[in-house]
């Protein structure tokens, strides 16, 4: 699990640290014929530019969030790996936000899709498909958070 956060948060700061080296703000490169367009945005909000301005709430939003990722996963069981994914892409993406918005009081955004709208990086595809993942699993009785679940028997 260390391991796949550590790859996944690798990463995503080296693929933001590098665009942010090559791109000026606000410029795009078309990287996939319309598909795929790089654009260097700084994000000093959340989602969709929610509690813009407000970085320190967003900073301890942020922590907090990840704390309690991690405190699911260690009393989360069985850990298959499918579990073990769906937390792993959750912390990875969270810190690597984190990360962003305490060095630079913003997060770097640079891919653009053509059939969606926003700037996203891979942080936030990782939480998003994290997310989906951990609601699968989670509904589908494949885990338990032991405390947060515990069934009478």
């Amino acid at each position: 699990m260390i391991t796949m956060v550590t790859i996944l948060l690798v990463m995503d700061l080296v693929t933001k640290r590098w665009i942010d080296s090559i791109l000026n703000l606000n410029e795009q490169i078309d990287a996939i014929n319309g598909f795929l367009t790089f654009q260097l945005y700084y994000n000093t909000g959340a989602t969709r530019g929610l509690l813009e301005g407000y970085t320190g709430l967003l900073i301890f939003l942020q922590a907090s969030i990840v704390l309690l990722l991690i405190y699911g996963y260690i009393r989360a069981t069985p850990k298959r790996f499918a579990v073990q994914l769906a937390f792993g892409l959750l912390i990875s993406g969270g810190l690597g936000n984190l990360i962003d918005r305490i060095q630079y009081g913003y997060v770097i955004d640079f891919m653009k899709v053509s059939w969606s709208e926003g700037i996203f990086n891979l942080a936030d595809t990782e939480i998003r498909y994290g997310f989906i993942l951990i609601l699968v699993l989670y509904f589908m009785k494949k885990f338990t958070i032991q405390g947060f679940d515990d069934q009478e028997k």
